[in-house]
């Protein structure tokens, strides 16, 4: 018999959106991927038509009634500005339109926090796209970086692309030591001959931000080769993203490190020992198992003054891993 206490969590990234139901025990039984929602890449009414449509498959993948939903949390991109926590309640009101639970619009930190620590406090650093560090302690709350990519998001996975094609477009013009594996690497990412033809590779792309990030999984591979110059690019990365968390961790707090830029063990390893250098005394360093989304329905279950008890954790890992499978 399905419960009539019913939350949702939704993932709203720059690139898809994940939401996902579970009941007050933090059992999954529904989850859809759709389009992003980022509202800066995209018109309202495109995130309005991708909304309707996840929560349409959502509902009926569930099989509940609308009036079962007790909460919904979302963490998205931009969900800590006022505007946009009263667009989301609107968007999602409007397009299902029997919820009568509480809706609560938070950043993407939280939910990529509580993937990890399967509550609402410690610290997160995001490395993705772009890159963010935040912190939340005693319902406090605190955030460093998160300016995009014409203002910061040093780290991210936009600032290693950009820095490689920095360092190509030098190497061309003899500004600096010729690298011929990582010209050769980056150029052939870029499905391009020669140096001379980036500049149309990159600026006529319709999504010039999402081509120079996808860069950034062949500089890591370089460095982790031993390249010489892509080990420079993500040194220069690592510390830049060290440099977010030092400004708002606290000892005994644990870090949880989300984000594609952390997919790689690579560089889980390289950012955890830049961090016990400068932490030396024990740190909890959190990779995830589960993704973001799981940690907005932790965080929709906890405002929903749900307890999350190592039951309900347990609940949450194997039932959303089994959704996942079904997916890929």
């Amino acid at each position: 018999m399905q419960s009539n206490n019913m939350y949702i969590g939704i993932d709203g990234g720059g690139t898809k959106t994940e939401i996902m139901m579970c009941d007050e025990k933090g059992v999954v039984v529904a989850r859809c991927v759709g389009g992003s929602t980022n509202v800066k890449s995209r018109s309202e009414d495109a995130i309005k038509q991708t909304l309707k449509e996840l929560f349409h498959d959502l509902f009926i993948q569930a099989d509940v009634a609308y009036e079962h939903v007790t909460g919904v949390f979302v963490s998205s991109a931009g969900g800590d500005r006022i505007w946009d926590q009263q667009r989301w309640r609107e968007w999602i009101y409007d397009v299902a339109p029997g919820i009568r639970g509480k809706i609560d619009v938070h950043n993407d930190a939280y939910g990529a926090l509580a993937s990890g620590t399967f509550s609402m406090e410690g610290t997160v650093l995001i490395a993705g796209t772009g890159s963010i560090a935040y912190s939340i302690l005693d319902g406090k709350s605190r955030r460093v970086g998160g300016w995009g990519y014409l203002l910061g998001d040093e780290g991210s996975g936009y600032d290693l692309g950009r820095q490689a094609l920095s360092k190509v477009a030098h190497m061309h013009d003899g500004l600096m030591e010729r690298d011929q594996e990582f010209m050769e690497i980056i150029l052939t990412s870029l499905q391009v001959e020669s140096a001379a033809d980036v500049i149309t590779a990159v600026y006529e792309d319709d999504y010039p931000r999402r081509k120079i990030a996808s860069l950034a999984e062949h500089v890591v591979i370089l460095a982790q080769a031993g390249n010489a110059t892509a080990r420079h690019i993500v040194g220069k990365a690592l510390r830049s993203l060290l440099e977010l968390v030092d400004e708002i961790h606290s000892e005994d707090v644990p870090l949880v490190l989300s984000g594609g830029m952390f997919q790689s063990a690579f560089m889980r390893m390289a950012f955890g020992n830049l961090f016990t250098k400068k932490y030396p005394q024990p740190q909890a360093i959190i990779h995830p198992d589960v993704p973001p989304v799981v940690g907005a329905l932790v965080c929709a279950l906890l405002m929903g003054e749900e307890a999350v008890t190592s039951e309900v954790k347990e609940n949450l890992q194997s039932s959303s891993r089994s959704l996942n499978r079904s997916f890929t």
